[in-house]
Formats: C-alpha cells, sequence, structure tokens
C-alpha cells in the first residue's frame, strides 16, 4: 500500500478468534469506496483467496500481481476498466494454524494453513447459510455493499492425478441466469481459456469424475448449489468462478497457473466490461420482472438441476495408469507413472430440473423467527416492515414427510423435505412482521432462503426445526372414549383407521400411535405444527400498512 496511492488496505470485520479480515482495493481513480467505484462506472472485480487456508497459491499470485502493480508498473492496463478487490486470506484463523502436515494429499508449500475455523465451520459450506463470522463479515461489508461485477474464488484440487495444471467450474444450468452463463461461456470459456492455454498451461474444467479416480467413467459437471461461492453469486446476479490448480504440481507452478488465469481473466473484463456488465445487468433485469409477473405459470424457479445422460468428448491429458490390488486396501490402488496418456472421455455437462417451484408474489416472515430476519439482512435481501395488522389470504406449506441426518454436517443435522402441501390461510400480520418482495437484484436469495424444499434453506439449515416437535398430547385414557364415539359418528374414519391397521404392523402395535391417530383429527390438535411460518403471498400488501 505504501509504494502505490492505487491500493488502500482496510479490514471488513473480525474473524472469530479476533484477527481483522484484510481487503485490498486497486483502483487507478483511487475509488476506495463502493459509491467512488460505481461512480466510475467501471467494472468491480473480487478475488477470494484463502477460504480453505491450506489452499493458498490464490494468496501469494494476487500478491504478486499487487507487486506487479505498485512497484513495477508492469500491468497498469488492467485496471483502465477494471476496480479490483482482493481477499488475500478469507479464513484468517486457519491461515495461522500453519504447518507441515496440514494437506497429505498436496505438494507444498512448506507450511500450509487449516481448512477450517477453529470451531470447525468449512466457510466454502457456509455462503448461504452463513454461520460463521467470517463469512457474515465477507457478505455484509464487501459483497453487498460493492456488488461485484465478478467473483473469483481460488482454490486447490485433491482427486485422481493428470497433466492439467488449472480446473474451473462455473454453474450455467437452468438454476442460473442465463445472462450470466452465456457470457461465462463466451468470455472465459472461449477467450481466457484461449489466452492461458497460449500461455502454456492446460488448463480443463472441474475434473469431478463420475466413478471414483476413474476418468474413462467421465467428468459430471454439475452446479453447485448456494452453500459454495460458485452457487451464491448467480443468486445475486453475479457470475462465480472457481479456480483449481492440480494438487500435485509444484507449489510455484501452481501460483503460477493461478496468476496467469488472472491476468488472462482481467484483461478480458478490462478490454470488454460493458458485455460483463450488460450479462449482470440483463440477470438483475430477469429476476426483477419474474417478480413483478402477473401469471403464476411465468415465475417458475429451479431450486436444484442433475447432470443429464448426454454427453460430449473432452480431450483429456492424463498420466499413464496401472491399478495393483492392495493387501492394505482390499482394492485396486492407482500407480501414477510420468508417461503422458492422451485421450477422449466424457463429459456430461447438460443439466434438467429436478425441483422447481413457482415463486410467489413474495414472502410474509413473522418478526419473532429473528435468525430468518437476521440472514434476510446479511444477504442485502431488501425488505419492509409492517406498520399496521394486515389480514389477507395466503399460502403455507404443510410438511407432510421430512427426515434429519443421521450425521452432524456443518454443526447441523439438516432437515431434507421430501413432501409437502400447499393449503391456503387467513393469516393476520402484525407490525413488525416482514414483507420480502421478490422484484429485486436478490429475489433468488430470498427463494433459496425460505422455500421449504430449498436444497440450502433455512429450513434445511434447521432453523425452523421447532416446527416439528410435539408440544401437547392427550392421556390413553383420556382419547380412548373420544376415538371411540368419532368411529361411531364417523364411518369413513373407522374405514380408515382398519385400514391402517391391517397395513402397518407398527402401528397396529403402538397405542400412542392409535391413540394419536384420533387426537391428530380433534380440534385440540396443534393447528401450527409441521406448518412452515414463513407465508407465501397471493399479492404484495398494500402501500398503506407498510413502513416507509
Amino acid at each position: 500500500e505504501s509504494a502505490s496511492p492505487w491500493l488502500h488496505l482496510t479490514s471488513y470485520g473480525t474473524s472469530g478468534q479476533g484477527r481483522p479480515l484484510p481487503l485490498v482495493i486497486v483502483s487507478k481513480d483511487r475509488t476506495f469506496t463502493p459509491e467512488a467505484a460505481r461512480a466510475t462506472g467501471k467494472a468491480v472485480v473480487l478475488i477470494q483467496c484463502g477460504i480453505h487456508s491450506g489452499e493458498i497459491e490464490g494468496k501469494d499470485a494476487c500478491l504478486a500481481l499487487l507487486r506487479d502493480i505498485a512497484v513495477l508498473h508492469a500491468r497498469d492496463e488492467l485496471l483502465d476498466h477494471v476496480v479490483l478487490l482482493v481477499l488475500p486470506i478469507f479464513s484468517v484463523d486457519a491461515h495461522e494454524r500453519a504447518g507441515p502436515y496440514n494437506r497429505i494429499n498436496q505438494s507444498g508449500p512448506e507450511n500450509a494453513g487449516w481448512r477450517t475455523t477453529p470451531v470447525g465451520l468449512n466457510l466454502n459450506r457456509d455462503y448461504l447459510k452463513a454461520d460463521a463470522p467470517e463469512m457474515r463479515a465477507m457478505l455484509g461489508n464487501v459483497f453487498t455493499k460493492w456488488w461485484p461485477d465478478l467473483f473469483v474464488d481460488t482454490h486447490t484440487t485433491d482427486g485422481a492425478d493428470y497433466r492439467h495444471d488449472v480446473t474451473y467450474l462455473y454453474n450455467h444450468g437452468p438454476d442460473a441466469p442465463a445472462p450470466l452463463g452465456r457470457w461465462l461461456d463466451q468470455a472465459f470459456g472461449d477467450r481466457v481459456l484461449s489466452a492461458l492455454t497460449a500461455m502454456g498451461h492446460l488448463p480443463a474444467p472441474y475434473l469431478s469424475f463420475r466413478r471414483g479416480d476413474d476418468p474413462a467413467s467421465g467428468v459430471a459437471l454439475g452446479d453447485s448449489p448456494p452453500r459454495f461461492s460458485t452457487g451464491y453469486g448467480p443468486l445475486q446476479c453475479t457470475p462465480a468462478l472457481l479456480v483449481e490448480t492440480h494438487m500435485l504440481k509444484p507449489y510455484e507452478a501452481r501460483v503460477r497457473a493461478t496468476f496467469d488465469l488472472i491476468v488472462a481473466l482481467l484483461a478480458e473484463v478490462n478490454a470488454r466490461p460493458a458485455a460483463l456488465q450488460g450479462a449482470v445487468a440483463a440477470a438483475q433485469a430477469e429476476g426483477v420482472a419474474r417478480g413483478r409477473e402477473r401469471d403464476p405459470a411465468r415465475r417458475a424457479v429451479v431450486l436444484a438441476a442433475r447432470v443429464g445422460p448426454d454427453s460430449v468428448l473432452f480431450p483429456y491429458k492424463g498420466r499413464a495408469t496401472r491399478r495393483e490390488l492392495s493387501d492394505i486396501t482390499g482394492a485396486p490402488v492407482a500407480r501414477y507413472s510420468e508417461a503422458p496418456w492422451d485421450t477422449l472421455i466424457p463429459l456430461f455437462r447438460d443439466l434438467e430440473p429436478t425441483l422447481v417451484v413457482r415463486q410467489p408474489a413474495g414472502y410474509l416472515v413473522p418478526r419473532e423467527w429473528s435468525t430468518c430476519v437476521e440472514r434476510l439482512a446479511i444477504h442485502g435481501v431488501r425488505v419492509r416492515r409492517f406498520a399496521r395488522a394486515w389480514t389477507d389470504s395466503v399460502e403455507m406449506a404443510r410438511i407432510l414427510e421430512w427426515s434429519a441426518a443421521p450425521r452432524p454436517a456443518e454443526g447441523h443435522f439438516p432437515i431434507a423435505v421430501t413432501k409437502l402441501e400447499l393449503v391456503g390461510k387467513r393469516r393476520t400480520f402484525r407490525p413488525g412482521d416482514l414483507w420480502v418482495p421478490l422484484d429485486q437484484r436478490s429475489a433468488l436469495v430470498a427463494v433459496h432462503l425460505l422455500e421449504p424444499q430449498a436444497p440450502d434453506g433455512l429450513l434445511h439449515w434447521n432453523v425452523f426445526d421447532t416446527i416439528f416437535e410435539r408440544k401437547e398430547y392427550a392421556e390413553e385414557y383420556v382419547m380412548e372414549p373420544i376415538a371411540r364415539q368419532m368411529l361411531k359418528d364417523d364411518p369413513a374414519l373407522a374405514r380408515e383407521f382398519q385400514s391402517r391397521l391391517a397395513a402397518d404392523s407398527s402401528f397396529a402395535r403402538s397405542p400412542f400411535a392409535r391413540t394419536d391417530f384420533f387426537y391428530r383429527r380433534t380440534r385440540w390438535a396443534d393447528p401450527e405444527q409441521d406448518l412452515y411460518p414463513v407465508a407465501r403471498a397471493l399479492q404484495a400488501p398494500p402501500e398503506s400498512v407498510l413502513e416507509p
């Protein structure tokens, strides 16, 4: 920073252990605030390093680039139409847990940081749920303040051995705004990769094989859910690019590959900033238009997609490999040689939707669900509070079937909703409750947070677990005579009860389950149990009931 007026070092928050979180802002115009940067009309590029602090070549590559700009003035032209933001170390506490034995699969550096925060959270699973203080600070003070036009996340990959030295991934399917995918395909997939190849590198799509470490099984290029950077960025109408160098390449080679990719990418953005900014603007306009669409059939949102059966051939640069049966593993183990192995392998890239919802006019969130309210604020979702009580007909989701994970994941036992029904309700919303309109840039974030079946939604991450808990019940001796009268009064209920007894032996053996069958059909049963508390609005509330 002291070497150049174009660099400004600041902190956007504090880590769990109290360390400052560094951000470097690079601007020829010295536009070191989001407002000043937007006034220039330049594209804003955010490069994130060290979210996994053992995979740290992104930090060294960016520091080398900043040195070139600040001291050598060797690459000043990259800033002509770009304001650059660099997070050199995202997971700063993990960065300080450095040691020679932190990355068994990785060749260097001599000391590498740790993968997770001190409390065991993987920041690259935290974008949407935002549990970690580092993630909350980045989202609240960097992403939703600067609103980058491009988001780059640097890593080192594990996996099989091959000659490709840098791989990449970005969301391209029906769950991401189409304008972003088109820009990434054309600007990065065509021009940046050609430039990178001309520099002597062997780039490849992220080499996640469909069967273990066997390249012949093909590569599956699925889209990432929004717990990951590449899944989160598109929800905010920002193209997000994952960069992964190969773990077994020498550390210097990995830094060089990352450096060259960043230079080629910045050169592309600097040469055609309007193309990037136009894609971002088109994605925003697409989201706003969907939020204002009156026809429900035109408000479909894809929450999840899977790789389809069709493939293309990819020229794979591998290493000659033999597989030997190991008496240690009890299975064949790959033995890689230095001999090249060039072949064509199937690349599966086409995606088909697996979960589609109809976006409502907006969401209505009772104020008492404070965690939900807080998450919306962290992600920059625009909300309004009710100033006066308002009653209207809404849709509510009744959860019919769900399960919790048997083992913890990121400090949670995630919930999977496998069956629900939408029911019409007449609900009253009170002063302080939230109205979440969906004609906004962050509409997809709101949908992914608040839809009960969303793969990274707040229900999935246990925010609403108490709705599944039974709070009242009937004693068997109290319920039994009531049930007898119900059977007498309702022949259809009697047939349903007998059918259940015949079909479900565990139900038939349980006195509690049998009496509960009747209790749940009485007026004493809690109507709020299993009812998801976030309502789907059929229409926007009038301005007269909302705070300014």
